[in-house]
């Protein structure tokens, strides 16, 4: 142990006695090394030929230029437009108060002040060709909307007839045998024998003959009482829907008539047939109904927002299957103010002439009614509306200088052409774009998220 002690002593003795020769050594030897530095050979000037000069100081003189005409350029660029930040190009969050580098290794590009604001960005006119920018101007005049919809036809309400008695009897004579059949107003339908007209008739000659006796007495208040009876006689006549013709027949010839014959009140189809030969008949029995074919009513199925735009005297357009490459007009008669069924649908109905016949009930056609949504309001492109929501709507205006601007707008109704309605964001003129605004609005809100970040990072 004691020998190895002594040898470790005697390495470090050794050591640092060539450490101390060594510094010795390069302080006797400092002032030759100054010397030899001193002493080096330059390049002699003679070896540069006059051209490799010319080239250097041209090369010199063109990197001077350069550099001048850079920052004359970035103070032009500049100008007046006051810098707010740097940020990275393809990392938004990442800012910086000065021109650097970004964490990619790209260099920070500056955010103008007049480019601050969220809702306008700026676009250049390569990029605006590239992602395909197509702007449409926003118009001010009448606004229409074409409601396509079915309809299914039916009979005429206010043509239909149905035919009753106001006396009892039985069918003597059926004149309409089936249902179906098409009459002519004034045509005879049926007869009836009543036991009550035969009493009526005697009625009526005997009030006659009372009254020509009574023109022998030269009494003239008993002859006006006479002729009142004569009349109340004929009016009892006529409200079993006798006319003045078969009742002036009846006290001319004095010759009964046991059958009141009931005639066509208009022309038509017999739709309906509740009794046939022989049948007993009460009074205000319904025997037939009539419908006229001319005109005939459609009904249409209208949603319930579409309501409110179907007013009274619009034209309609409706096509049939069965006729097909021809289109019949109807006008609007009624709008019923009501909903019907589960599909929450309200019906119209449309009066179409049928003069020719051609048109049966219960025929399915498809209808069209032209309806004006305002006569007079601004209206643009609906591809250029963004619909975040219900209540948010979003389009983006072109202005001068590659700048777009974000605007809300309030919408009204859709009409043709694929047209809606502004209530507001919007004026007659403004441009607005109807291609690419979504990129557009991805650009402008990820600058409203850096501009958040950067201001919570620089309130932090």
């Amino acid at each position: 142990m004691k020998t190895g002690k002594k040898s470790h002593k005697l390495a470090l003795l050794i050591g640092a006695c060539i450490v101390a020769a060594a510094f010795f050594w390069i302080g006797r030897n400092s002032h030759k090394l100054q010397d030899g530095w001193k002493e080096a050979p330059a390049p002699a000037m003679d070896n540069m030929s006059a051209d490799s000069m010319n080239q250097a100081s041209q090369s010199a003189s063109k990197a001077g230029n350069k550099n001048a005409a850079s920052k004359g350029a970035t103070a032009n660029n500049s100008g007046d437009r006051k810098i707010l930040y740097w940020r990275a190009p393809m990392n938004p969050q990442y800012t910086s108060d000065k021109p650097g580098k970004s964490p990619m290794g790209m260099d920070l590009v500056p955010v103008y002040a007049d480019e601050a604001n969220a809702n306008t960005i700026k676009i250049s006119p390569d990029v605006m060709q590239n992602i395909g920018v197509t702007t449409a101007n926003a118009t001010r005049g009448p606004l229409y909307r074409s409601i396509r919809t079915y309809g299914t036809t039916t009979w005429a309400e206010d043509t239909m007839a149905t035919i009753n008695t106001k006396v009892g009897g039985w069918i003597e004579k059926l004149d309409v045998n089936e249902t179906g059949q098409v009459v002519q107003k004034g045509d005879p339908l049926l007869s009836i024998y009543s036991p009550e007209l035969v009493d009526a008739e005697t009625n009526l000659w005997n009030a006659i003959d009372a009254l020509k006796r009574s023109a022998g007495t030269h009494n003239a208040e008993f002859t006006k009482t006479q002729q009142r009876v004569v009349d109340a006689a004929r009016q009892r006549l006529k409200l079993w829907d006798l006319s003045d013709s078969q009742i002036d027949a009846l006290a001319k010839t004095r010759k009964f008539q046991k059958t009141i014959t009931l005639y066509a009140p208009i022309s038509g189809i017999v739709t309906h047939r509740a009794v046939v030969l022989g049948d007993k008949i009460a009074p205000g029995t319904n025997l037939m109904m009539i419908a006229a074919l001319n005109p005939i009513w459609i009904y249409a199925a209208i949603y319930e927002e579409e309501i409110p735009l179907v007013k009274k005297g619009m034209k309609a357009t409706i096509t049939f299957d069965t006729f097909p490459g021809e289109t019949f007009q109807g006008t609007v008669d009624y709008v019923y103010p009501y909903l019907e069924g589960k599909q929450r649908t309200g019906k119209v109905r449309i009066k179409l002439d049928n003069k020719d016949g051609r048109l049966y009930p219960h025929m399915y056609g498809t209808v069209d009614i032209k309806t004006m949504v305002s006569p007079d309001t601004v209206q643009i492109p609906d591809d250029a509306v963004i619909r975040s929501s219900s209540t948010n709507n979003v389009v983006f205006l072109a202005e001068a200088g590659g700048h777009f601007t974000a605007r809300k707008v309030v919408l009204g109704p859709t009409g043709d052409n694929h047209m809606v309605m502004i209530k507001g964001g919007v004026q007659g003129g403004d441009k607005v774009v109807t291609s690419a605004q979504f990129l557009l609005d991805s650009e402008s809100q990820l600058r409203a998220a850096a501009q958040e970040m950067s201001a919570s990072k620089r309130a932090g």
